[in-house]
């Protein structure tokens, strides 16, 4: 038995002509949509432009192609460094596209309930025109809220918030809200998050108990920024840099500051750098005290204590982040059905985070896999079955 599981970090695939048949006539050409390119690679679209070119076969070492059929004794793994087994596993992601299967793959790797994200919607972003990014923005937050419904108590989807223009984000925010959704996503990358126009989406978020979010790669960010040696490593470890560059642009720029009530959640960037940069701002604040502006009401380290929460995946040394920023601050994820992820090994993952980190107590791993991410969404369901879990462990 483990703590209830809830994943702050998973994806829905949207039906590949979703945009294209959901956007209106005068914006399709702003529709994404993906397209084979040869037998070799698979392209993503806006229009008539790539936006990113993956080899078919990319993820295949993890997602299961040419594995053998499922074992059910899996402690071959326990001691894998990186859970990767040398018998056979089932790694297939069956549930990716179909609700059934979805479910299906969630039981058999120990997880109770996911907060989703999109799929061609990851690239809603890299829409350039105000209009398109507006529209296409609506096309998926209806299409997601609807194909969640008969699962709404496990899955619980991110609202996609168009960002060229606050006013709009604003009003995708109340439409969202007044449907049922639970969390906002933004874009990273705008270099603008110190803007006090951002105050009436984050105090409307605050009001609603609504965290925001955002997830790695998710915004006008260059994915692939350096070339050749080192690049595969070097373009994906660098997107933890684009969280830092919105905490402290939020906590800086006193927008965090001015809405103590409003929280921000990042999935995919890691978590272990989080208490680093709190220090780091608290050095600079007193530091360099006669250039700061505006002064807050908190130093940086309590409003990121109070206000900013890290979803960590494989990096379980990321639970010893408590001591410097509080447990609140931490969540789990598992990027199902993303071959980084940690699907089917979720549980493995769990136990080598307990085994890791001896130091932390039972209601310490309650709160990371669960129990957080239940308070912070708001889920009454979810927070009573991280509860009745947490008893029956205790019991035991």
């Amino acid at each position: 038995m483990q703590p209830f599981v809830f994943s702050c970090d998973a994806h829905i695939a949207e039906p590949p002509d979703l945009f294209l048949q959901g956007m209106p006539d005068n914006l399709k050409r702003f529709a994404i949509h993906g397209a084979a390119l040869g037998e070799e690679y698979r392209v993503t679209k806006i229009g008539d432009q790539e936006i990113l070119k993956v080899r078919v076969n990319f993820h295949s070492h993890k997602t299961g192609q040419g594995d053998a059929g499922p074992q059910e004794d899996r402690s071959c793994t326990d001691d894998k460094e990186n859970f990767v087994s040398d018998c056979a596993v089932d790694t297939k992601r069956r549930g990716a596209r179909d609700l059934s299967l979805r479910i299906a793959d969630m039981d058999r790797d120990g997880v109770d309930a996911e907060l989703c994200f999109p799929s061609l919607g990851l690239m809603l972003p890299r829409i350039t025109d105000r209009d398109g990014q507006r529209e296409a923005c609506k096309v998926y937050n209806d299409w997601a809220w609807d194909y969640t419904a008969p699962v709404r108590d496990r899955l619980i989807p991110a609202a996609m918030i168009p960002c060229m223009d606050f006013d709009d984000a604003l009003a995708e925010c109340h439409r969202t809200a007044a449907m049922g959704y639970a969390a906002f996503c933004l874009w990273e990358g705008l270099n603008n998050y110190n803007d006090s126009r951002w105050d009436p989406i984050f105090a409307f978020a605050a009001s609603k108990d609504i965290p925001i979010v955002f997830h790695t790669g998710v915004g006008d960010i260059n994915i692939r920024a350096l070339r050749g040696p080192g690049s595969a490593m070097y373009n994906y470890v660098r997107q933890m840099n684009d969280a830092v560059e919105v905490i402290t642009q939020l906590v800086a720029g006193g927008v965090l500051d001015r809405n103590p009530a409003a929280h921000i959640l990042f999935a995919e960037h890691s978590a272990g750098w989080l208490w680093g940069l709190a220090e780091r701002m608290d050095e600079v604040y007193h530091g360099h005290a006669p250039a700061v502006n505006p002064k807050l009401s908190r130093l940086p380290s309590q409003i990121i204590r109070d206000q900013v929460h890290c979803a960590l995946q494989n990096d379980v040394g990321s639970v010893g982040t408590r001591r410097g920023v509080g447990i609140e601050a931490l969540l789990f994820a598992t990027d199902y059905p993303h071959s980084e992820g940690t699907f089917p090994f979720s549980k493995d993952v769990v136990a080598r985070m307990m085994r890791e980190n001896p130091d932390a107590t039972m209601d310490d791993f309650v709160a990371v896999l669960g129990g957080n991410a239940a308070n912070l969404f708001k889920r009454a369901n979810l927070c009573d079955a991280v509860e009745k879990r947490r008893k029956e462990l205790i019991a035991a």
